[in-house]
């Protein structure tokens, strides 16, 4: 992330938890901006770097692409971030509860098994009130009971495989059962 274009832009999501708690293999990148970016102008510059680049969706403020065989998204994240980006190795990852109030978002959204995984893991870390505080702060526009009443709505991502976590004695019916004794518990 030491190329001038990608200043603007910090690395979220699955990766950023994972590079941070090692929790799990995480194969795609996510890379926000809080900025608008000139999509053409960044196709452009990252053609130059990897002349491999194959563009996936190219709109206003996304560009998604493969660049060696790995899916990285590029984004203007409108919601800012709320906690200090964190400089690990010259690269910017979101911080730990930036990137939680993010899962709950996505899950809320549609939940995928690997969400599910990352939230068991950001449970050892912080208190669900806790983690519903971080998403309120940041998505204060909605409503906590439709994040609460999401987190536990498994059967979408029940048929997808599990992601590669690094805890081997964990397993997808261990992170159900965590999920929902923390919400009986709120």
């Amino acid at each position: 992330m030491q190329k001038p274009y990608l200043q603007g832009f910090c690395l979220v999501g699955g990766t950023s938890l994972s590079l941070q708690i090692g929790h799990r293999i995480s194969v795609d990148l996510d890379m926000f901006s809080t900025e608008p970016f000139e999509t053409a102008e960044l196709k452009s510059q990252l053609a130059e770097d990897f002349p491999t680049l194959q563009v996936v969706m190219e709109r206003t403020n996304t560009l998604i692409c493969i660049i060696n065989e790995v899916k990285v998204d590029f984004i203007r994240f409108k919601y800012g971030f709320l906690y200090p980006i964190v400089l690990e190795n010259n690269i910017r990852l979101a911080s730990i509860k930036d990137i939680a109030s993010m899962k709950l978002d996505a899950i809320s959204g549609r939940g995928k098994k690997k969400d599910f995984f990352d939230l068991y893991f950001l449970l050892q870390l912080f208190s669900l009130p806790e983690l519903l505080a971080f998403y309120q702060a940041k998505y204060h526009h909605t409503t906590i009971f439709h994040v609460i009443k999401s987190i536990n709505f498994f059967e979408d991502a029940e048929e997808e495989n599990d992601p590669i976590v690094l805890d081997k004695n964990l397993n997808w019916e261990k992170v159900k059962k965590t999920i929902n004794e923390k919400i009986q518990k709120l």
